[in-house]
C-alpha cells in the first residue's frame, strides 16, 4: 500500500504538474503578446499609416484577437491530492469581444481513452477511499474472532480485563499504528508529488487533509468492532467486512450519480446550443449578413458599431437559456450536497477534492467570476467601439485584467469539518451498536 501511494501521489503530482507548466507556457504567451502590442501601439500613436485589419489601433481587432485574455484557474496548493472536476471542468477560458467564453481544456483529457474516462484517475484520493479501506479490513476483520478460534479468549478473559476492553485496545494499537504510518506517508506523498506548501494557508489544507485520512480509518476500524461483536467466524467477518465495503464505496456511490443524473441530468451542450440558436436565430441572421460582406470592413467605421450592437443584442436573447442552465446545475449541486451524507466514501471524495482544491465549489466559484470578467472586458470594449476612436496606449493601460481570487479557508474548513463531524457520528454509531455484543460474544 505504501509503494502505491508513492505512485499515486507521483501520478498526482505529474498532472497537476503539467496543468501548471500549460498555465505558465499561456501566460508567456499572453504577456509576450501583449507587451509586443503595446510597443507597436507606442509606435504608431500619432501615426497616419493606414489602419489595418490587425493594427494594435483597430479597436475592433484588439477585442476580437489582439487583446485576448486568458482566465486561469489555478492548481492550488495540494492539487495532486485529487483530480476531482478538473476533468469535467475547463481549467481556462479564452476571454474576448464574443458573446459566450471559448472553453480551453489545459489537460490531457481530450486525449484520454474510454477506460480512463471511466474509471477515473489513479491519485492518493482514488487509492484512499477505495483501496485503503480493504488494507484495514485485513487488520481487522478477527479482531475477537481469531482469539476464540485459536483458544486464546478464555485465557485472555481471565485477566481483570473485559471483552470490550480487549477489542478496543487491539483495535487501537492497530489503528495508532496504521494512522501513523498512513499520516507520515502522505506528508511524504505529498512532498514526491512536489506539492507546493509554502502558501499561507497550504499547511491548514495539510491538517484537513490527515483529519479526514484518520476519521476514514476510524470509520473502518469501527466498522470492524460492530461486525466481530456479532460473534461470527473469522470468514464470515471478512466476508461481511468486504460486503460492506462494496455497498459503501462502489454500490451506493454508483447509485448516487445514477439518481443525481435521473433527477437533475447534466446539461446538454447539443441541446444548449439548440436552444441558444432557436433564440438568437433572427439575430444571429442579421450578424452573419454583417461579417459575411465582402464588400465593406466589420472592423472599421459604422458597420463595426452595428456587429457590436448586434452581439449585445445576441448575447441578451441568449441570456435567458444560460440562466436556465445555471439554475439547473444550482439545483443539481444542491441535490448533492444532500445526498453526499448517504455514503462516507461520499463525503471522504468530496472533502479530499475540497482540500485540494478541485472540487465542484471552486470550479463553481470560477465560472462565476470568468462570467463577470467576460463582461467587463465586453463593456469595456464595446464603450470604446461605439465612441469611435482608435485603441490608444491609454486605453491598453486600462484594460481590465483576470485575477481569481481564492474563498477564504472558512469556506473550505467548514465543509470539510461537516463532513468529518458526520463521519465521527458515524464511528460513535457503531461502537454503540457494538457495545452489547461485545459483552456477550465468547461468553457463551
Amino acid at each position: 500500500f505504501a509503494g502505491f501511494l508513492l505512485v499515486a501521489a507521483f501520478a498526482g503530482g505529474r498532472h497537476a504538474g503539467a496543468l501548471e507548466e500549460s498555465f505558465l507556457k499561456i501566460e508567456h504567451e499572453q504577456s509576450s503578446r501583449l507587451s509586443n502590442l503595446r510597443n507597436e501601439l507606442e509606435k504608431l500613436t500619432g501615426s497616419n499609416a493606414v489602419l489595418g485589419n490587425q493594427d494594435p489601433r483597430n479597436t475592433v481587432w484588439m477585442a476580437q484577437e489582439g487583446a485576448a485574455q486568458f482566465a486561469l484557474l489555478p492548481p492550488a496548493p495540494l492539487a495532486p491530492i485529487a483530480m476531482g472536476q478538473r476533468d469535467l471542468h475547463p481549467q481556462a477560458v479564452r476571454v474576448t469581444n464574443n458573446v459566450h467564453l471559448i472553453r480551453e481544456r489545459e489537460t490531457e483529457t481530450p486525449m484520454a481513452g474510454p477506460t480512463r474516462l471511466r474509471t477515473g484517475p489513479f491519485d492518493p484520493a482514488f487509492l484512499f477511499v477505495v483501496l485503503f479501506p480493504l488494507v484495514i479490513i485485513a487488520l481487522t476483520y478477527e479482531l475477537l474472532s481469531g482469539e476464540r478460534e485459536r483458544g486464546t479468549l478464555a485465557m485472555l478473559l481471565s485477566q481483570p480485563v473485559s471483552q470490550s476492553a480487549l477489542v478496543m485496545g487491539k483495535a487501537a494499537a492497530r489503528g495508532w499504528v496504521l494512522s501513523l504510518v498512513t499520516l507520515v506517508l502522505a506528508v511524504a506523498g505529498l512532498a514526491v508529488a512536489g506539492a507546493e506548501l509554502r502558501g499561507g494557508t497550504a499547511w491548514a489544507h495539510v491538517g484537513l487533509y490527515l483529519l479526514v485520512l484518520v476519521l476514514w480509518s476510524a470509520f473502518w476500524f469501527a466498522m470492524a468492532i460492530a461486525v466481530n461483536s456479532r460473534g461470527g467466524t473469522s470468514a464470515r467477518n471478512a466476508l461481511v467486512l468486504v460486503g460492506l465495503w462494496l455497498v459503501v464505496v462502489v454500490i451506493v456511490p454508483g447509485l448516487f450519480n445514477a439518481g443525481v443524473n435521473s433527477i437533475y441530468p447534466p446539461p446538454s451542450r447539443v441541446e444548449l446550443l439548440h436552444e441558444a440558436r432557436e433564440a438568437t436565430q433572427e439575430v444571429e441572421a442579421e450578424l452573419t449578413g454583417l461579417v459575411g460582406r465582402h464588400d465593406v470592413n466589420p472592423k472599421r467605421g459604422a458597420l463595426a458599431k452595428k456587429v457590436v450592437q448586434v452581439q449585445d443584442e445576441l448575447a441578451n436573447r441568449s441570456e435567458p437559456v444560460l440562466e436556465e442552465l445555471h439554475a439547473q446545475l444550482q439545483k443539481r449541486q444542491g441535490l448533492m450536497g444532500w445526498l453526499q451524507y448517504l455514503s462516507p466514501a461520499i463525503l471522504v471524495q468530496l472533502a479530499l477534492e475540497d482540500v485540494a482544491g478541485s472540487g465542484a465549489t471552486r470550479h463553481q466559484r470560477f465560472q462565476v467570476q470568468a462570467d463577470t470578467y467576460h463582461r467587463k472586458f465586453r463593456a469595456f470594449f464595446s464603450e470604446r467601439i461605439q465612441g469611435g476612436g482608435m485603441f490608444s496606449p491609454k486605453d491598453f493601460d486600462a484594460l481590465p485584467l483576470f485575477r481569481f481570487e481564492e474563498a477564504g479557508l472558512g469556506g473550505v474548513a467548514w465543509r470539510v469539518s461537516t463532513s468529518c463531524g458526520v463521519l465521527l457520528l458515524a464511528v460513535l454509531a457503531l461502537l454503540m451498536f457494538a457495545r452489547p455484543g461485545l459483552r456477550r460474544v465468547g461468553r457463551q
